[in-house]
């Protein structure tokens, strides 16, 4: 399997919750002309957070799944509704992930709860790398890692109200329109 010593030597460290050093484009230009076409696909697939198509990727995303899918039988069980139709095919099993969206429900607010999905997330990242740090895993659990710190850097109160004020505006305006269609 070949490594990537120099490139991932380069990498900066990323903290969840802190600002990032690097963006997703950042790294993807400091993967070009380092990658083969599929380690570069691979990538792509994680820091877009989307179905690999195939190879080593496939074990974090059959993780992503995973704990998707167990996102949903939470919510459906809160709800008292059926989560069946939700829930989407994977390899594999981990109790440790159904353990840690479990736990992360249990936190107070919407906020804390996403934070610790997010955490486990990064925990799955950090596994991966775990099977071969200065390979293609390593640069996997770095790209989601990228994705993950990112994601949280663009959250901001103002933004976030704003967003709030749009969709109460939305179902404002729907309910209007099927009164006036009445």
């Amino acid at each position: 399997m070949k490594k990537h010593w120099y490139l991932i030597a380069s990498l900066p460290m990323l903290r969840l919750g802190e600002k990032p050093p690097m963006d997703a484009a950042a790294f993807r230009a400091a993967c070009t002309g380092h990658l083969s076409d599929e380690e570069t696909a691979a990538v792509e697939a994680v820091l877009e957070n989307r179905e690999p198509p195939a190879g080593e990727a496939s074990n974090l995303w059959n993780s992503e799944v995973q704990l998707r899918d167990a996102i949903v039988r939470v919510r459906a069980k809160n709800r008292g509704t059926d989560a069946a139709r939700f829930i989407r095919t994977h390899e594999g099993f981990s109790v440790t992930i159904e353990k840690m969206v479990t736990d992360a429900f249990t936190r107070p607010n919407p906020l804390e709860q996403q934070m610790e999905l997010d955490r486990a997330r990064w925990i799955l990242a950090d596994e991966l790398a775990l099977t071969d740090p200065f390979g293609l895993p390593g640069l996997l659990a770095f790209a989601a890692k990228v994705r993950l710190t990112n994601r949280w850097a663009g959250l901001d109160d103002a933004a976030g109200q704003a967003r709030v004020e749009e969709l109460i505006e939305e179902v404002l305006t729907e309910g209007r329109k099927e009164r006036e269609d009445a």
